[in-house]
C-alpha cells in the first residue's frame, strides 16, 4: 500500500511538470497565434491547472488527456471526473464518469460533459444542476449550458426540495425546460408532482428563478371567523416595470363581505416614490348587524358599501424643495377594528390603527435652507370616536422657524418660530390662528466641566374666528377678534463627571460611568385665556414658576471581541483588521423632579412627580427599559411602562429561503398603567358631556400587561404567542398563537394561526401555505399561459 501511494504521488508529481513544462513550451513556440484567439492578459488572469493520477500530452495537437481522480481549476471553478481529454487550443474539456462541475452560484453533475472552461457553456449527458441561492435543482437526460446560468433541458424535473433521500415533496416535469437564472424558466408540456403522483398538468408554464419581482398570482389566503364565515383572498401580481408593481386581490367572507383589494407602487427615483393602495368591501353577505364591537362610538353603524383609500408619496427637487402626502380615509368610524385583517398594512401600522382614536391625512411641502425651514402641510382628521363635526381640520399648517448668530462676534443665537394655522369644523368656533415666537438664546460656558444657557421669548397669539359659537357658553360667544401675550424665560445649568472602571466579567474589560447633573428653570406669566376657543395645547398655556433638576447616568462598556475565523486561503488578504475592542452604551438613568416656586408661596404641594426614566442594554441580547412616574408625596405611583425584551444571541448559520427561520428566538414582556385621575372616564368614553366628580372616579385609566413570545424550536418549527391582558378589568383582551412548519426538504412552508379578541367579539383562524424559491417567499401557480408567479416583498404574515 505503501508502495502504491509513493507511486501515484510521483505519477501525480511528474503529471505536474509535465504539464508545466508543457504549457511553457506552447506559451513560448506559439504565443503569437494565440494571441489572436485570446489575449495573453485573459490566460494570466485566469490560468488553468489540472491535477490527475496520469496525465499525457500531445504537443502537436495541444490535447492532455488525464485519468483517475482528475482535478480542474479555472478561477472558482472546479471540474473534477474519472477522465478528462483537454484542449488547450479552446479550452473544451470532454469529462466522463462521475464528472462534477462546481461554482460559486451552484454545481453540475453528469454522465459525461463537454465544457468550455473559458465561456463556462457546454452539454451534459444524463446531468443535474443546483442552484444554490434559491435552491432550484434541475435534472434531465440532456443539458445544455449557454453564456451565464442559462441552461435548456429535455424531458427534465426541477424542484426546490432539499431532501437528503427519497422523492421530492413536489416537482415539475417538463418535455422541455428553459431556465434562465436571475430571470425566469419556461417548462412546455409539463406536469405537477406530489410525492410522485401527478396532480396537475401545465401545457405552458413560466416560474421565476431569482430573488425580484416577478408576475404572478401569488398564494391565497384561507381564513374562518365566528362571526364572518370562511376567508378566501386571491391575490395577483403584475411587475409592470422595474420600478412599477400592481397588486389585485378578489376577497370573499361567507357571512359579511365580497370585496376587492388593489395596490400600486412606483419608484421613479432615488428622492421620488408613490405607493397607494384601495379596498372595497360590500356588506351584503353580512347575517347579523351585531359588529360585536364595545365602547361609545358616536357613529357605529355600518354601511353596505364600505372602502378605504391609502396613499403615500415622497418627492424631491434639486432645488431643494420637497412634497409629501399621507392620506388614510375611511368610509366608517369601525373599519380600523373590523377589516384591517383584510387589508394589506405593515404589522406596527396595523396595531395602531386597531387602537387609534382618530386618523389622519396630510399634504405638505418643505423646504431647507442651511439654518432655516420653511413647511406647508393640509390636514383632514378622520374621528373614530366622537362626532365627526367637532373634529378640527388644519387647512393650511405653515411654519416658518429658524436659527442664526448675531454679528459682532458675540456668542448670541436669534430664533425663531412663525405659524399659521387656519382651523375649520363644522360645528363649534373655528378660525385663522398666528403664533409668533422668537427667542434671544444664549449659550453658556463658565468651566471646563460647566455649562449652560439662557433665553427669553415674547409670544404673540392672533385669533381671527370664523364661527363665535361657545360650545361651552352658548350664551357667551368669543369675540371675533382677539389676541394673546407672553412671554417665557428659560435658564440651565449643568455639568458632566466621568469615571472608567476595570472589569471583567464576560467579554466585559472595562466600563464608563458618566454623570450629568442638571438644573433647569422656567417662567412663564399668567393671563387670562377665558375668551379665546381650544383648538390644540397652544391655546392653553399656563402660568409656570418651575425649577426642575435632573440627573442622567449613562454607562458605557469595552467588549472584547472574538478574532475573526476565516478559512484557510492564502490568496484572500483582508483589507482591514476587524477590531478587536467593541464599545457600547450599556445603559442609561434618568431622575428629574420639579419644583413649582407659586405653590410654595400659597402652601400646595410644591413638588412635581418624579420622573425615572431607564433603558438598560447590558448585554446585546438583553433590553429593559423603565418608565416611572411617583407623587413624592404620599409616595404613589400615577404612571408607568415597563418593558423585558431578550433574544437568542446564537447566530443563524444556515440560510433559508423563509425569512421567519432566519429570525432569532425572542421573548418581549410590557407593562402600562395610569392611575385613576380627572380625566379617567374619557378612556372609556370619549362623547362624555361632562365629567364626573374626582372623588367618584374609582377606576383607573389603563393597566395592561403584553406577551409577545417568538421560538425558533427546531429548524423547521416555529411558534409565537402574543397575549394582552387587562389588569383592570380582569381580563384578556386579545390572544393569537401561530405555529409555522418548514418542511424538511426545506421546499414549502405552511402557517397556521388562531386569534381571539374581545373588541371586536371574534375568533379567527387563518392558514397560508408558500412554495419556497420560486423567486420570493410567497409565490403560486395555475395552468395555461399565466403559469407560475411571485414577489418578493409579499411574504407571508407570520
Amino acid at each position: 500500500m505503501a508502495k502504491d501511494r509513493a507511486r501515484k504521488s510521483t505519477q501525480r508529481s511528474s503529471a505536474r511538470f509535465l504539464i508545466a513544462l508543457f504549457c511553457f513550451g506552447v506559451a513560448l513556440a506559439g504565443r503569437d497565434a494565440r494571441a489572436q484567439q485570446e489575449p495573453l492578459a485573459r490566460k494570466e488572469e485566469a490560468p488553468v491547472t489540472i491535477d490527475a493520477d496520469s496525465i499525457k500530452v500531445d504537443q502537436r495537437t495541444e490535447t492532455i488527456e488525464a485519468q483517475g481522480n482528475v482535478e480542474i481549476r479555472r478561477e472558482d471553478m472546479f471540474l473534477k471526473a474519472d477522465r478528462v481529454r483537454f484542449d488547450r487550443k479552446t479550452e473544451v474539456a470532454e469529462a466522463e464518469g462521475n464528472v462534477s462541475i462546481d461554482h460559486t452560484d451552484g454545481w453540475l453533475k453528469g454522465d459525461s460533459v463537454l465544457f468550455n472552461l473559458a465561456d463556462e457553456t457546454g452539454r451534459v449527458e444524463r446531468g443535474e444542476i443546483f442552484l444554490d441561492r434559491n435552491h432550484l435543482s434541475l435534472t434531465g437526460e440532456r443539458f445544455e449550458k449557454f453564456v451565464g446560468q442559462v441552461y435548456h433541458i429535455d424531458r427534465g424535473f426541477f424542484t426546490t426540495c432539499l431532501c437528503d433521500s427519497g422523492r421530492p415533496t413536489w416537482r415539475i416535469s417538463g418535455r422541455e425546460i428553459d431556465v434562465e437564472y436571475g430571470g425566469e424558466g419556461v417548462v412546455k408540456d409539463g406536469t405537477f408532482y406530489l410525492f410522485d403522483y401527478p396532480v396537475l398538468y401545465l401545457p405552458y408554464a413560466v416560474f421565476p428563478v431569482r430573488t425580484e419581482r416577478q408576475t404572478g398570482f401569488l398564494f391565497p389566503k384561507f381564513g374562518y371567523s365566528n362571526k364572518e364565515g370562511f376567508l378566501y383572498q386571491q391575490p395577483f401580481f403584475w411587475a409592470v416595470s422595474p420600478s412599477i408593481d400592481v397588486t389585485i386581490a378578489p376577497h370573499i367572507e361567507t357571512n359579511a363581505r365580497a370585496g376587492l383589494l388593489g395596490e400600486y407602487r412606483q419608484v421613479f427615483s432615488r428622492r421620488t416614490d408613490v405607493a397607494t393602495s384601495f379596498a372595497y368591501f360590500n356588506e351584503r353577505l353580512r347575517s347579523s348587524q351585531d359588529i360585536g364591537i364595545h365602547g361609545a362610538i358616536a357613529d357605529p353603524q355600518v354601511p353596505q358599501d364600505r372602502w378605504n383609500f391609502f396613499l403615500t408619496h415622497r418627492q424631491g427637487s434639486p432645488a431643494g424643495w420637497m412634497t409629501y402626502s399621507d392620506i388614510d380615509v375611511f368610509s366608517d368610524d369601525v373599519f380600523t377594528r373590523e377589516l384591517l385583517h383584510a387589508v394589506d398594512r405593515p404589522g406596527a401600522n396595523e396595531r395602531l390603527l386597531k387602537t387609534a382614536r382618530f386618523g389622519t391625512s396630510r399634504l405638505g411641502l418643505l423646504r431647507h435652507w442651511e439654518d432655516t425651514q420653511l413647511g406647508g402641510e393640509f390636514a383632514y382628521y378622520q374621528d373614530f370616536i366622537q362626532p365627526d363635526r367637532a373634529t378640527f381640520q388644519r387647512t393650511p399648517d405653515v411654519i416658518f422657524r429658524g436659527s442664526r448668530f448675531l454679528a459682532g462676534g458675540l456668542p448670541v443665537e436669534f430664533r425663531w418660530r412663525a405659524q399659521g394655522i387656519n382651523y375649520i369644523r363644522r360645528q363649534g368656533a373655528d378660525g385663522l390662528r398666528v403664533d409668533l415666537r422668537p427667542e434671544i438664546f444664549l449659550p453658556l460656558r463658565a468651566a471646563p466641566y460647566l455649562f449652560g444657557s439662557f433665553s427669553i421669548a415674547p409670544r404673540e397669539t392672533l385669533y381671527y374666528l370664523y364661527s363665535r359659537r361657545n360650545l361651552f357658553h352658548e350664551a357667551r360667544p368669543f369675540d371675533r377678534t382677539n389676541s394673546r401675550e407672553l412671554f417665557e424665560v428659560r435658564g440651565r445649568l449643568g455639568t458632566s463627571l466621568a469615571r472608567v472602571f476595570s472589569a471583567s466579567v464576560l467579554e466585559l474589560k472595562e466600563f464608563k460611568h458618566i454623570v450629568e447633573p442638571e438644573l433647569q428653570y422656567l417662567f412663564i406669566p399668567g393671563t387670562s385665556q377665558r375668551d379665546i376657543p381650544i383648538m390644540d395645547d397652544t391655546d392653553r398655556i399656563n402660568r409656570r414658576n418651575l425649577i426642575t433638576f435632573s440627573v442622567t447616568n449613562r454607562f458605557w462598556g469595552k467588549f472584547a471581541r472574538e478574532p475573526l475565523r476565516l478559512p484557510e486561503q492564502p490568496e484572500v488578504e483582508l483589507l482591514e483588521e476587524p477590531p478587536a475592542e467593541e464599545l457600547r452604551e450599556m445603559g442609561r438613568v434618568v431622575f428629574a423632579l420639579g419644583y413649582d416656586i407659586d405653590k410654595e408661596r400659597k402652601g400646595g404641594d410644591t413638588l412635581t412627580d418624579l420622573d425615572t426614566r431607564l433603558v438598560l442594554t447590558p448585554l446585546s441580547y438583553l433590553n429593559l427599559g423603565l418608565l416611572i412616574g411617583v407623587n413624592p408625596g404620599p409616595w404613589q405611583v400615577r404612571q408607568a411602562m415597563a418593558t423585558v425584551g431578550i433574544s437568542d444571541p446564537r447566530p443563524i448559520m444556515r440560510r433559508f429561503l423563509d425569512p421567519d427561520f432566519m429570525r432569532p428566538s425572542s421573548i418581549d414582556v410590557s407593562y402600562r398603567f395610569i392611575r385613576r385621575n380627572f380625566l379617567s372616564p374619557l378612556g372609556d368614553n370619549a362623547n362624555l358631556a361632562t365629567l364626573p366628580p374626582e372623588r367618584e372616579i374609582n377606576r383607573d385609566a389603563v393597566g395592561s400587561l403584553g406577551l409577545n413570545v417568538f421560538l425558533r424550536l427546531t429548524d423547521h418549527l416555529l411558534f409565537r404567542f402574543s397575549s394582552n391582558y387587562d389588569a383592570r378589568d380582569h381580563r384578556f383582551t386579545s390572544n393569537r398563537v401561530a405555529a409555522k412548519i418548514l418542511s424538511q426538504c426545506e421546499c414549502w412552508s405552511v402557517a397556521f394561526s388562531v386569534g381571539r379578541s374581545v373588541n371586536p367579539d371574534r375568533t379567527r383562524f387563518e392558514f397560508q401555505f408558500s412554495l419556497l424559491g420560486l423567486g420570493s417567499t410567497n409565490t403560486g401557480f395555475g395552468s395555461g399561459l399565466v403559469g407560475l408567479g411571485g414577489e418578493l416583498r409579499r411574504a407571508p404574515a407570520f
